[in-house]
This record gives C-alpha cells, sequence and structure tokens, in this order.
C-alpha cells in the first residue's frame, strides 16, 4: 500500500510529490556521480591529458631514428634556440 503522500489522501498532489521525490533522488545520484568523477580526474587516477612533444623533442626522436643527419640537428638545434 502506498504511504499517503503517494497519492493516497493527497490524490493528484500526491503523484507530483512523488515525481518530485524521483527527480530530487536523481539529481542527489548524479551529483554524486559527478563529484566522484571530478575527483578522480584531479588526484590523477583519471585519464592522463595527452602530452604534445616540443620542437626538440621531436628534433631528437627524428635524430635518433636517423631521419635527419647530425649536421641537420646541431643546425636545426641552434635555429629552434633562437626561436
Amino acid at each position: 500500500m502506498w504511504p499517503y503522500w503517494y497519492g493516497g489522501s493527497f490524490g493528484v498532489w500526491g503523484w507530483v510529490l512523488m515525481l518530485v521525490h524521483a527527480v530530487l533522488w536523481v539529481g542527489i545520484v548524479a551529483l554524486g556521480v559527478y563529484l566522484v568523477a571530478r575527483a578522480l580526474r584531479h588526484s590523477g587516477m583519471g585519464p592522463a591529458p595527452e602530452r604534445v612533444e616540443t620542437p626538440l623533442e621531436i628534433l631528437r626522436r627524428r635524430y635518433a631514428a636517423g631521419e635527419i643527419s647530425s649536421e641537420d640537428y646541431q643546425r636545426m638545434k641552434e635555429e629552434l634556440k633562437h626561436d
């Protein structure tokens, strides 16, 4: 049997109160999920942000992979220092 505030002696207002009650609980649960997700993201346990390589790191990687010569590496490295 439904309690009186869910449509018993209040009629239509009981259904309105039941809807408000349900929306309130959905909001509370959604807020809890949001706060937990936010806490995980700020604690470092969430997904890591993408890291962007600096121009010097790209140059070093290309040199290590043999894509550029030692002379090109030194020249480009000096150019990057002046920028």
